[in-house]
């Protein structure tokens, strides 16, 4: 039967489509790991991809999920990627990103949702929304046999790879990859990951497509066995009477010679090179910041695919960024401030017996106008800046480091749209509201510094005195609350976008998200500081 006939029968009984690649080659750096490729995996059977380690499965598999770009800088590769039986120029770039669903070595399953969320995210962002899901969230949580109300990370690790695998089905993909499913299990639990896979695609139907070196555990799931040979960097399809043979056929990946690195001119050259790469990424880095900056007002278009998603990651982040930590951080502060202006201006009042009852009231006026517009707001975008802009630059690298970045984009989701725009509404909302709740202590721990210090004065004196120079506008807000609101979205804004691109930066290990974490306390934090004194230029 040939290939066309077989994939029109497999399609009338619902089951996945074929996936050809035409002249593919994919390159890392100067190395090449696959080199014009060009073969058909079939519809709706198991083919398991096997090579040594190092010999660019995983690359291969994020390729054919649609994750890596043609142009990216450390992997390139170019050929077509066919999912069905379209025109290839038609579908060279469309369909990757919502039609093939992939299990990650590290499950990248959304923490912050429960099994069934993570489910239900998946069902409501199919290619095809308008057509019925096959079932429901809970019946392929059941199906799987994952508990529906246990957290996600209190969940064992095969049952985290149950419920990726459930959420990975009902996104209705045509193609089903398997990333090192069975890696750091032992044999017996392997094995059951094997059965899982074949039980699976017995149900389902779907095309799946296995990277492995584990080929001893899942050779007896295959329908179709490919090796990677890293000699000739080809896909080469290997016939069942010959799989016992795949041990010997699969070699180890060679390494680079790096003797001559002993030589002085060798290791000049190469401290050349790489500081020159150094100033190339520093410059290509301003770049790209300049070009994001620019970019920014049209990533922001308030646009949810799912307004009920949208605003459950709204929430999340708001709960982040204006949660009761951060209620406790910044009252602190305006407490610590508030008992600090006052208390400190009037004990160190030069000649206090004459100047005293003089300047008592100049002082007070010029400590409510200082809080108001000036101390206050410094020191809680700061402090915004530096713990929630922390806590959201960890949030998304962990995001990233841990795969859910990815499971967005194979789910059809752009990052920035439940990521970014979330993240820049959290912070315009929360800021001016810290900030409130911050100058809020500070006036009150002023009223209790000044009255200790001061018993013969009472309440109204000070409330007289302390709002003297931020007369009242139609009674209810304060002269320069639109410089002192200003500069707080300002910052929010900022904040949230310099706290986003620094957790959404690749990230490889945990030193990177660590990295990530404190580069956008100095980033945020330089950042506020320039807005204010830019600001008071203007203002003052």
């Amino acid at each position: 039967m040939s290939l066309d006939k077989e994939w029109d029968a497999s399609a009338v009984a619902g089951e996945g489509l074929p996936l050809r690649l035409i002249d593919l080659q994919i390159q890392v750096a100067d190395r090449v790991l696959i080199r014009d490729t060009s073969l058909t995996i079939p519809a709706g059977k198991i083919t398991v991809i096997v090579g040594a380690s190092g010999a660019g499965k995983s690359v291969l598999l994020r390729t054919l999920a649609g994750l890596l770009r043609r142009d990216d800088e450390a992997i390139s590769w170019q050929g077509s990627i066919v999912i069905g039986h379209d025109d290839p120029m038609q579908n060279r770039r469309n369909g990757l990103l919502t039609r093939v669903g992939i299990v990650f070595q590290q499950f990248a399953l959304f923490d912050e949702l429960s099994p069934t969320g993570n489910v239900q995210f998946a069902i409501d962002h199919r290619s095809d929304p308008s057509a019925p899901p096959s079932q429901s969230a809970r019946d392929w949580v059941d199906e799987l046999g994952v508990p529906a109300h246990t957290s996600v990370s209190a969940l064992s690790g095969g049952q985290k790879q149950r419920l990726a695998i459930a959420r990975t089905l009902a996104a209705a993909p045509d193609v089903l990859l398997y990333d090192e499913p069975t890696s750091g299990l032992d044999s017996a639990s392997g094995r059951k990951v094997a059965e899982l896979i074949r039980h699976t695609q017995t149900i389902h139907r779907t095309t799946s497509i296995v990277v492995t070196h584990d080929y001893l555990t899942l050779l007896p799931i295959a329908d179709e066995v490919l090796l990677l040979d890293s000699q000739t960097s080809r896909l080469i399809r290997i016939e069942q009477d010959q799989w016992d043979q795949i041990s010997t056929r699969m070699q180890p990946v060679a390494l680079a010679d790096n003797t001559s690195d002993d030589d002085p001119a060798t290791r000049m050259s190469r401290y050349t090179r790489l500081a020159r790469q150094r100033v190339d990424d520093f410059f290509t880095a301003t770049g790209s910041a300049i070009w994001t900056a620019m970019a920014l007002p049209f990533e922001l278009r308030p646009y949810f695919p799912h307004f009920r998603w949208g605003m459950r990651f709204v929430l999340h982040y708001l709960r982040l960024v204006g949660g009761p930590s951060a209620w406790f951080y910044l009252i602190l502060a305006g407490m610590i401030i508030g008992f600090t202006s006052t208390y400190f201006t009037f004990e160190f009042l030069p000649f206090q017996a004459y100047t005293q009852p003089l300047l008592i009231d100049e002082l007070l006026a010029s400590i409510g106008f200082a809080l108001y517009r000036i101390l206050v707001p410094v020191l809680a975008t700061i402090l915004i800046a530096a713990r929630c802009g922390a806590a959201v630059a960890a949030d998304v690298g962990v995001k990233r480091y841990g795969g859910q970045v990815d499971a967005l984009q194979t789910l059809g989701v752009k990052p920035r749209t439940y990521l970014l725009l979330p993240i820049v509404i959290a912070f315009v909302i929360a800021t001016p509201m810290l900030e409130w709740m911050s100058l809020s202590a500070a006036k009150l721990i002023s009223l209790v510094t000044f009255l200790s210090t001061h018993p013969n004065e009472g309440p109204y004196f000070w409330q007289q005195n302390f709002y003297r120079n931020l007369a009242a506008i139609d009674g209810s807000l304060l002269r320069g609350w639109q410089w002192v609101l200003t500069k707080n979205l300002i910052c929010g804004f900022g904040i949230a976008c310099i706290a986003y691109y620094q957790g959404l930066a690749p990230k490889k290990s945990a030193n990177d998200v660590s990295g990530a974490i404190t580069s956008t306390v100095l980033w945020t934090t330089l950042y506020v500081l320039i807005v204010h004194f830019v600001t008071a230029l203007i203002e003052f």
